[in-house]
């Protein structure tokens, strides 16, 4: 009696184990994935932004969005400076890379300002845009910034592209020359 129970058993586990689904396997998505298409209004998520895509998000400060300008003021205690903006070439991938997220992630911005040891440099949207466009032909255009299926499959194909130009010293210099600097205090 006990074998046959036990092989009773046996088969309801073996028909049991053979039925059932295996578990799916969720895509991990990237940090900036949720955040497509913010609105420039919407702090909760502009502040995600800037804390977990932007370079250097542990060392802001705080941000600004008055004007529909997204400006992000970053510390100005030694430490932080000197850990990640001890080079010009560290704060210009900073600026370069955050301000080109930036523009597709927040696109109702009017520009994006980066506030770094008393230098603001900030560009209007339009003046990063068509620079963008230049560099890749399939950038969404107007509203197809607040398509989150367009801008996923831009980011997924360009992002290491974006940081490529970010660390590319010559570019950095081509598009901080279109970045209005000015000194604070």
């Amino acid at each position: 009696m006990k074998k046959i129970i036990a092989s009773f058993l046996f088969c309801l586990v073996l028909i049991t184990g053979c039925t059932a689904q295996a578990p799916e396997v969720k895509e991990e998505q990237a940090t900036w994935e949720p955040l497509i298409g913010t609105y420039v209004g919407d702090a909760m998520n502009v502040g995600k932004i800037a804390n977990t895509v932007f370079l250097h998000g542990d060392t802001i400060d705080h941000f600004d969005l008055r004007g529909e300008v997204l400006r992000v003021i970053y510390k100005n205690d030694d430490q932080a400076l000197s850990e990640w903006f001890s080079s010009s070439i560290s704060k210009d991938k900073a600026i370069v890379y955050n301000a080109m997220m930036g523009a597709i992630l927040v696109p109702n911005a009017k520009g994006y300002g980066f506030e770094v040891d008393g230098e603001g440099y900030e560009i209007s949207r339009d003046v990063l845009i068509d620079e963008m466009e230049n560099l890749f032909s399939t950038i969404p255009n107007g509203n197809e910034f607040f398509d989150k299926t367009k801008v996923k499959a831009f980011l997924q194909t360009h992002e290491q592209t974006i940081q490529q130009y970010a660390v590319d010293s010559d570019y950095q210099k081509a598009l901080l020359a279109k970045f209005t600097i000015s000194k604070s205090g």
